[in-house]
C-alpha cells in the first residue's frame, strides 16, 4: 500500500506544470530573511522537486491554486508568472522586494503585506479584486489591466502619483501615509470608501464618483475644497490642511463633517438635510450660519475668530461648543432641545 501511495505521489509531483516549478524553485534558492538560510530552509522545504508536499501550496490537476507563505522570514523576488490556476496570494508580513504574478488570469486576492516591496506586477491579472499591498516602498503601481479590483489598501508607502481611473468595480481605496501629489479616481463610479489622508494633495476631482460614503482627506495641503453632487456620502474627514474655503452642497445623505485645524474663513454646507455633526474647531471663522438642519445635533467651533454663530431652527441640536471665540451676536431662535453651550471665553 506505501508503495502504491508513493508511486502516485511521485506521479502527481511529475504532472506539476514545469513553469510554476522553475519558478518557485528559483525563489526558494534565495536568501531569506535569517542569516545563513534559504527560502526553503526556512519554509522547512527539503525537496524542491515535490511541491506537492510543501506546507502553504495547494496543487489541484497540476497547478498551483494558492500559496500561503505569510510571516516566514522570506526575501527576495517572488514571481509567479503565467500561474493560470492561483487564486489566492498570501506573502504578506515578510522581507520580499519584488512581487510578480503577471499573467496570473484567475487571481482573486493578492496579500503582500508588510515586505520592503520597490516592484509589484499585476498585469493581465483580469480577476484580482483584492490587493493588500500596504507598508511597503512602493513608487509606482499599474492596475489599469485588473478590471475587477474591488478592494485596495496601498497605505503608507512611497507614491507621488496614483491612478485608479475607470476602475468601475472599486469600492474602497486606501492610499493614507504615502507622499501623493496627484490622485485620479475618475470614472470610479462604484467607488464607496477613500482614505486618503497624510498625503501631500492639493486637491482632489470627484465629479462623477457618484457611490462616494467616506472620505478621509486628513492632513494634505488643499486650500480650497468643493464637495457636491455626492448623492451617497455620510462622512467627510478634511482636517489639518490648509484649507481657506470649504464648500458642501446637493449631498443629501451627509451625516458627519470634520474640517478642524485649517486655515477656513468660509464654510458652507447646503442641502444636506440629514446633517448631524459638524466639527470645525481651530479655524479662522468669523461667521457660521447652520440654520434649518432639522437632525443637526453636535456643533463643535470652538477656537475661532467668530463674531456670528446661527443655529436658528435646528430641531434636534443639543450641544454647541464655541468656546474661544469673539461672539456678540449667538442666534438660536427655534432650537428648543439646546441643552447644553460652552461657551466661556468670548470677548
Amino acid at each position: 500500500m506505501a508503495a502504491v501511495l508513493l508511486g502516485s505521489m511521485t506521479t502527481f509531483a511529475q504532472n506539476i506544470d514545469k513553469n510554476e516549478l522553475k519558478q518557485l524553485a528559483n525563489f526558494l534558492n534565495q536568501p531569506s530573511a535569517e542569516a545563513g538560510k534559504t527560502n526553503a530552509e526556512v519554509l522547512k522545504i527539503t525537496n524542491l522537486k515535490t511541491p506537492a508536499a510543501w506546507e502553504g501550496v495547494t496543487i489541484e490537476n497540476g497547478h498551483v491554486t494558492a500559496i500561503k507563505w505569510n510571516d516566514k522570514k522570506l526575501a527576495g523576488q517572488f514571481t509567479a508568472e503565467n500561474f493560470k490556476a492561483l487564486t489566492t496570494l498570501d506573502v504578506s508580513r515578510n522581507k520580499l522586494t519584488a512581487v510578480d504574478v503577471d499573467g496570473a488570469t484567475n487571481l482573486q486576492q493578492v496579500n503582500a503585506y508588510r515586505n520592503q516591496l520597490t516592484s509589484a506586477s499585476f498585469d493581465g491579472c483580469a480577476n484580482l479584486r483584492k490587493l493588500n499591498i500596504y507598508r511597503n516602498r512602493l513608487t509606482d503601481i499599474d492596475v489599469t489591466a485588473t478590471p475587477l479590483l474591488e478592494y485596495i489598501d496601498a497605505s503608507n508607502n512611497y507614491f507621488v502619483d496614483f491612478s485608479v481611473a475607470n476602475s468601475t468595480q472599486l469600492k474602497t481605496l486606501n492610499v493614507q501615509g504615502n507622499h501623493l501629489e496627484n490622485l485620479d479616481v475618475a470614472g470610479c463610479t462604484g467607488l464607496k470608501n477613500l482614505y486618503a489622508g497624510y498625503n501631500k494633495l492639493t486637491s482632489l476631482t470627484l465629479e462623477g464618483v457618484t457611490s462616494l460614503a467616506n472620505i478621509n482627506i486628513d492632513s494634505n495641503d488643499m486650500s480650497t475644497l468643493v464637495i457636491s453632487g455626492l448623492p451617497s456620502l455620510g462622512t467627510l474627514l478634511c482636517s489639518d490642511n490648509q484649507m481657506k474655503t470649504l464648500m458642501i452642497r446637493d449631498c443629501p445623505t451627509l451625516i458627519d463633517v470634520v474640517c478642524s485645524y485649517n486655515d477656513l474663513t468660509s464654510l458652507q454646507i447646503a442641502d444636506a438635510p440629514q446633517l448631524q455633526y459638524v466639527d470645525c474647531s481651530y479655524n479662522d471663522l468669523t461667521e457660521l450660519y447652520l440654520d434649518n438642519f432639522n437632525f443637526l445635533q453636535r456643533v463643535i467651533c470652538n477656537n475661532n475668530q467668530l463674531q456670528i454663530l446661527s443655529l436658528t431652527f435646528d430641531d434636534a441640536l443639543r450641544y454647541v461648543n464655541c468656546r474661544y471665540n469673539q461672539i456678540t451676536d449667538f442666534r438660536t431662535a427655534g432650537s428648543n432641545e439646546l441643552q447644553q453651550v460652552a461657551c466661556q471665553w468670548n470677548y
